[in-house]
Order: C-alpha cells, then sequence, then structure tokens
C-alpha cells in the first residue's frame, strides 16, 4: 500500500477532555473568555506563560503552569486527545 493511500485513510482522533485552560474559561463571562483568549492566541505575546499563570492563580484558579504553556502551543489535550502526544512517533 502506498504512503499516500495509507494517510488517506487514517482517521484523525478525538479531542480528550477539556484541559485545564478550557476548564477555567468555561467559568469565565463572556468578556473574560475574550479577554483571555486574545491573551493565549493574539500576536504579540506580550504576557508570557509564566505571567499569565500567576494572574489566573491570583484569580483564584486552581490550574498547572503546564496547562498554560501546553494549551497556548495547541499542544494540550483539547487539541490532540488525550491517549495522543505529538512527540511520538510512528
Amino acid at each position: 500500500m502506498s504512503l499516500a493511500k495509507r494517510l488517506a485513510e487514517v482517521k484523525p482522533k478525538k479531542s480528550g477532555l477539556p484541559c485545564g485552560v478550557s476548564r477555567v474559561l468555561e467559568k469565565l463571562s463572556e468578556s473574560d473568555q475574550k479577554a483571555l483568549n486574545s491573551v493565549l492566541f493574539d500576536e504579540p505575546r506580550n504576557i508570557s506563560n509564566v505571567q499569565l499563570h500567576q494572574v489566573l492563580l491570583d484569580e483564584g484558579y486552581d490550574i498547572a503552569y503546564s496547562s498554560v504553556a501546553l494549551h497556548r502551543r495547541n499542544n494540550c489535550r483539547c487539541f490532540i486527545g488525550r491517549d495522543v502526544r505529538k512527540s511520538q512517533s510512528v
């Protein structure tokens, strides 16, 4: 079987459970959701992951630094699934 045919037959994995950032987003008002998403994904990134993590902690959200960093890179379970890691090779 050719690689092209095999790749065409691969079904995308469904994303997994929401990560810590997504759980925070679910609790926020619409304006706070927009503000957080803007900080997470808009360029230029003027607020670092460390700063963003600290703000969320200060606001009372129980969230890990790694959740912020992974979500910001689209590398958390929201985007790649809970049982798949992008770094795994075939």
